[in-house]
């Protein structure tokens, strides 16, 4: 019998025993944070960046209980994106907006989206608020960082001016240097974009960013150790009354 949406999406919601730590996403993240100012934009850096962000994509569906479809289109979107960086024959040709430097940052943003929504979809689920959801919630943080940074460089090469004003020559570590500064709404001002797409991106991730810190991340964080009852239905376990009922006189 062929299974509905809805009810795959119900076991989806009820699956407890598969979610585990979300700690080894974020330690990931941010070594690929780290490492993206040391590799460059050589063929083994970019392609390595890549690598490390898709298997942290790859962690986040397989530690979050997602279907085993999405786990494997996840791996061959990884692939996929390496082997078009790959293709690339020097980090001169990343800024000439050749085909395949424009399709692995096409693959790359949009596997950038896979890990903040899962992590985020998990979390908003969870019956208890521990430290791993504080984790969670600081992995989807830094994770929106790399997907503007990613999406900025897609723009950079698909539209025929440049990104930022001046005669900068822009490489990955610049695009995600300007999309956390962005993010946290910094603002240093030494990184302007040049275009209205580029503009309004900024604009978006920067009231995004404040939003997402004082809603998710906050509620976390003043909320760790607490149950939120209406969560526990949602996996079959209603679990004991916080308190026992008042005896009958």
């Amino acid at each position: 019998m062929v299974r509905s949406v809805r009810e795959r999406w119900h076991d989806y919601l009820r699956r407890p025993s598969e979610q585990r730590s979300i700690a080894p996403v974020l330690l990931l993240t941010v070594l690929a944070i780290l490492l993206t100012p040391v590799v460059g934009d050589s063929l083994a850096g970019r392609t390595s960046i890549i690598g490390l962000v898709g298997v942290a994509a790859v962690m986040a569906l397989v530690r979050t209980g997602a279907h085993t479809r999405l786990r494997t289109a996840a791996v061959i979107a990884v692939v996929i994106a390496m082997l078009a960086a790959g293709s690339v024959n020097t980090a001169t040709d990343i800024g000439t907006g050749t085909w395949p430097a424009i399709a692995a940052a096409a693959i790359f943003t949009l596997l950038l989206l896979i890990t903040p929504t899962v992590v985020l979809l998990r979390l908003l689920l969870r019956p208890r608020i521990t430290l791993d959801t504080l984790a969670g919630a600081l992995t989807a943080y830094l994770q929106i960082g790399i997907f503007f940074g990613s999406l900025y460089r897609l723009i950079d090469l698909v539209e025929p001016a440049a990104f930022f004003t001046g005669s900068l020559v822009p490489d990955a570590q610049t695009f995600q240097y300007f999309s956390f500064i962005t993010l946290t709404t910094v603002g240093y001002g030494d990184l302007t974009p040049a275009t209205p797409v580029g503009q309004t991106l900024a604009m978006c991730e920067a009231i995004f960013g404040q939003v997402f810190l004082v809603t998710v991340v906050a509620l976390t964080v003043s909320n760790l150790g607490k149950s939120i009852p209406h969560r526990r239905g949602l996996h079959g376990d209603e679990g004991p009354p916080d308190h026992d009922p008042p005896a009958d006189d």
